[in-house]
């Protein structure tokens, strides 16, 4: 015996139906992908705009350390940051989170006495850096200028 011709139509709905709804799960988990990537990428991006640094400076700690405290002028961001000095990777500091307004103190191997000039780069975890040149004058260490750099994103 066959099947009714009712039968064969209710199968072919749920098939349909079933096809559907798997259809329907695929795109909203693919939608939601890119609202929570656009989400990302704004947050990102505004944290790079109003990313600023001021109150710079470096201070002897030993013959083989110096401190750099920084005040933080940006938005609210992940306190991961890594350190090189004159371009050689020397550490990594987590400070939990970076809070407007907020001083912070690194301390960081390669102190340099000999008045040589010294650069210091502070690399963010929004992409931004902070690059401190500074030298020793013979008393104290003198900060000579501080750049900071974030990427370009393609608008």
């Amino acid at each position: 015996m066959g099947f009714s011709v009712s039968a064969s139509a209710a199968i072919i709905l749920i098939s349909f139906l079933v096809g559907l709804g798997t259809l329907y799960v695929a795109w909203e988990n693919s939608y939601l992908e890119v609202q929570a990537a656009k989400e990302f990428w704004y947050s990102l991006r505004s944290s790079q705009l109003h990313f600023d640094v001021g109150n710079v400076s470096v201070s002897y700690v030993n013959a083989t350390h110096v401190d750099v405290t920084f005040t933080y002028l940006g938005q609210t961001l992940e306190g991961k940051i890594d350190v090189l000095h004159n371009g050689i990777y020397v550490s990594s500091v987590d400070v939990s989170y970076l809070i407007p307004g907020a001083s912070y103190t690194i301390t960081v191997p390669g102190g340099d006495t000999s008045g040589s000039l010294n650069h210091l780069t502070l690399a963010f975890n929004n992409g931004c850096i902070t690059i401190i040149a500074y030298h020793y004058n013979g008393t104290a260490y003198v900060v000579d200028s501080v750049s900071i750099q974030c990427p370009l994103g393609v608008s």
